[in-house]
């Protein structure tokens, strides 16, 4: 679900998955907090950088490096 939670933040997922993961936030006290703390610190990023927009290739690169074993 915590995958789940980055896409639904970033706007990613198809309508039915983020319906999905809306509902499960509602009523998962757990998975509310992390991404409210994600939503939180994505805000605060994007107010420090000054950009609005990632540079091609690099949320792909940074899934990779997440999706590897040992990384979460």
């Amino acid at each position: 679900m915590l995958e789940q939670i980055e896409r639904y933040l970033d706007g990613e997922l198809e309508p039915a998955l983020h319906a999905e993961v809306h509902a499960h936030l509602a009523g998962c006290g757990p998975c509310s907090s992390h991404s409210e703390f994600q939503r939180r610190l994505k805000e605060l990023l994007r107010e420090k950088c000054g950009c609005d927009e990632v540079p091609p290739g690099l949320l792909e690169r940074v899934r990779a490096v997440f999706s590897e074993p040992g990384t979460g």
